[in-house]
């Protein structure tokens, strides 16, 4: 049942790769020919060894003999190339496929799984499935003709001597079946560390400054080592089943070639047999003893792709986020939250919300850590959906917008604002669906206060700014990410209090691009300094996932006593919240 499923799986997967098809099946014939040639050479040599005299070297029967060994050669040069082509494309399609359905997997899937991991997926699985799928398939198939087509030939030539090569070879398969499914299961694990050690090294090495900084060199290679170690374990297992296998399968074949050339010898003394023949017999037993070796790798082969078939299908699986565009135009409306609640697994982070944030207003929403401001913002983007109660957008649940129409109507500014690695340009440009002139560009960078330390750079906008920015200073981001956002003209604007953990220099500078940015929008801000959002309209206090107050800063100052504590915190000692 197993083995049916994991078929299918394989069957679907090549489906989904999309291989070339005429060059596929122009691969099989072409490989199906060099069989066939293959088959004809010793026949040929039968009759030049049973009937040897100057004469039978003819013209035709040279011609013959070279025609034959022209074609096996030329048709497995042809194949062999052509499969090389259909692998390539084989993994080109399946990577694409992987990397698409990664790219619309919703957040909550992020939550639980290591990049490092993915990319494990990406690489290392395909890469086992199109050497299993392309290559390896054909070859089965055409070890396959050559089998069957020199055991019905053998049959022709001595039927003793063939049941003497039918009965090694179930001989053999049950040497080889056990030790393959040990391996599949040494195999699978072997994937799964992989793909654990992968997700290990990119995690340690995109937080590299922590480590330095923490000065845990010494306990994250230690880690490193023990990781590395148990992968070389399971790379130990498989090689003493791989000792045992390879060697046990030479004395078998070994044993059958001395058997079978024994009893061909005794049969040519009787005169039961031609020497051709045996000549013959022994060809064909060579031409099955090598597809024999071919279907051993093939189902060593087959046992390590079933982990990877696994592994991608679990992936193929999960459905994807619905991103797609409807190209509609959303119109400026108030935001609003109808007893919304929402938990993750079973602890719940927001507890029956509701609450308006008009248009064109700022909302501030203040409270203790782990008190789901947070939560908030990813309901709004929709990185996760409300358990119940909905989020609208003048009368309609956001939900029913395209997507990604809704996220473009959005501006998020973050406190550690993302980059990529490129140039500011590319940054700055980053998901913006329109062309923008330069001057749109500068003026957007002027408005930011970026314009001038990003034209202080050698190369200005096309400046390089490295892995994650890391040329940058945390203000320089915050202003690039506002540049950004500029640039969308979005219609609602998430501040996640971009200002927190900058000097007061770049606070300054950051607060006042901020100030121009949330001009005539309508602005959610999360409050970690309770200053900065003592003019806004409306205040929202949180806790525990709960709305406890809600006014201006005033009202909440005589009204609830959590503010007032938050407030009286910060004044003392400068706290964030």
């Amino acid at each position: 049942m197993e083995s049916t499923t994991t078929w299918r799986s394989f069957v679907r997967l090549f489906r989904i790769a999309k291989p070339p098809k005429a060059l596929f099946i122009g691969a099989i014939l072409i490989s199906l020919v060099q069989a066939m040639a293959s088959l004809a050479i010793p026949l040929i040599l039968q009759r030049v060894v049973d009937n040897w005299s100057v004469a039978m070297l003819d013209a035709r029967l040279v011609t013959i003999f070279i025609v034959a060994f022209l074609v096996q050669v030329i048709s497995s040069a042809i194949s062999i190339y052509w499969l090389h082509i259909v692998g390539q494309r084989v993994v080109a399609n399946l990577r694409t496929t992987l990397w698409e359905r990664l790219v619309a997997l919703p957040i909550p899937f992020y939550d639980g799984i290591k990049s490092g991991e993915l990319v494990s997926r990406l690489n290392n699985d395909t890469t086992t499935l199109q050497q299993l799928l392309s290559e390896q398939s054909v070859r089965l198939l055409t070890s396959l003709v050559s089998i069957i087509g020199a055991v019905g030939i053998l049959f022709t030539l001595d039927w003793q001597m063939t049941l003497v090569i039918l009965f090694s070879v179930p001989t053999t398969l049950l040497i080889v079946i056990p030790l393959g499914r040990k391996l599949r299961v040494i195999a699978k694990k072997t994937q799964h560390e992989l793909g654990a050690l992968s997700g290990f090294f990119a995690e340690l090495l995109g937080e590299i400054r922590l480590v330095k900084s923490q000065a845990t060199e010494p306990e994250e290679v230690t880690e490193g080592k023990r990781r590395i170690e148990l992968l070389f374990n399971y790379g130990v297992k498989e090689g003493r089943i791989q000792a045992l296998l390879i060697p046990l399968l030479n004395v078998t074949l070994t044993a059958m070639l001395i058997a079978i050339l024994g009893f061909g010898a005794y049969r040519v003394s009787t005169g039961a047999l031609s020497t051709g023949s045996l000549l013959a017999f022994m060809l064909y037993l060579f031409q099955i003893i090598t597809p024999l070796i071919t279907m051993s790798e093939f189902l060593t082969r087959l046992q390590k792709a079933r982990g990877a078939t696994e592994r991608i299908s679990e992936l193929l699986l999960v459905e994807a986020e619905p991103y797609t565009d409807r190209a509609e135009s959303i119109q400026q409306a108030s935001l609003a939250f109808e007893d919304v609640t929402f938990q993750y697994g079973e602890t719940p982070i927001i507890k029956q919300l509701s609450m308006t944030v008009p248009f064109g207003a700022t909302t501030a929403i203040v409270g203790p850590s782990g008190a789901g401001k947070t939560t908030l913002f990813a309901l709004v983007e929709q990185f996760y959906l409300p358990t119940s109660g909905r989020i609208t957008y003048g009368s309609r649940d956001i939900q029913t917008y395209g997507r990604n129409d809704w996220r473009q109507i959005i501006g998020y500014v973050a406190q550690d604002s993302p980059v990529l690695s490129g140039t500011v340009r590319d940054n700055i440009l980053y998901g913006l669906k329109r062309d923008a002139s330069e001057e749109e560009i500068l003026q957007a960078c002027e408005m930011a206060n970026a314009r001038l330390f990003i034209e202080a750079m050698t190369d200005g906008l096309d400046t390089e700014i490295g892995e994650r920015g890391v040329r940058l200073s945390g203000g320089q981001r915050q202003r690039l990410a506002i540049a950004r956002a500029l640039l969308r003209d979005p219609q609602i604007l998430l501040l996640d209090e971009a200002t927190s953990s900058l000097d007061s220099e770049s606070e300054r500078l950051v607060q006042e691009a901020l100030d121009r940015l949330m001009r005539g929008r309508t602005t959610l801000v999360i409050a970690h300094r309770l200053s900065t959002v003592q003019h806004a309209e409306q205040i929202i206090v949180l806790e525990n996932g709960a709305i406890s107050g809600r006014g201006t800063h005033q009202q909440l100052l005589q009204d609830n006593a959590l503010y007032e504590k938050l407030v009286t915190q910060q004044q003392l000692g400068g706290q964030s919240v």
